[in-house]
C-alpha cells in the first residue's frame, strides 16, 4: 500500500511514517516511480510504534522494544522490554515526585498570599 493509504488507515501523518521508515522502524520497498510500498503488516507495526510512543518511550527505545512483540502482536517479556518499561516507570515516578514538590510549593505560596 502507498504511504497515504497507510497514513489514512493508521491516523499517522505521512511525514511521521517517512521518519519511522528512515529510522528502520518500518520497512517498505520502492516502486519504479520511487514511491514507498508498505506491506499490509505495516498497519499493525505502526500501531505498535504508536503504543510505545504513547507510553512515553522515545524512538530509540521503540526500536529496541519492537522486536519483543510476538507474531500475535503481544509484547513479550523479553529483557529489553522489561528494562525499558521499568526505566520508563522510574522516570515517571521521578516526574511525579517533582510535580508533587512543586504543587506543595504553590500551595504554600497560595496560603501565604496577603489580601489587600
Amino acid at each position: 500500500m502507498l504511504i497515504n493509504q497507510l497514513a489514512h488507515r493508521t491516523g499517522v501523518s505521512t511525514r511521521a511514517l517517512r521518519h519511522y521508515d528512515g529510522l528502520g522502524l518500518l520497512s517498505s520497498r520502492r516502486l519504479g516511480n520511487g514511491y514507498r510500498d508498505f506491506a499490509e503488516s505495516a498497519v499493525e507495526e505502526v500501531r505498535r510504534i504508536r503504543l510505545l510512543l504513547d507510553i512515553g518511550l522515545g524512538l530509540q527505545a521503540v526500536a529496541q522494544v519492537l522486536p519483543c512483540f510476538d507474531q500475535d502482536g503481544a509484547l513479550t517479556a523479553c529483557p529489553t522490554a522489561r528494562e525499558r518499561l521499568r526505566g520508563q516507570i522510574r522516570d515517571l515516578d521521578s516526574s511525579i515526585a517533582e510535580l508533587q514538590r512543586t504543587r506543595g510549593l504553590l500551595a504554600g505560596a497560595l496560603d501565604d498570599l496577603v489580601d489587600i
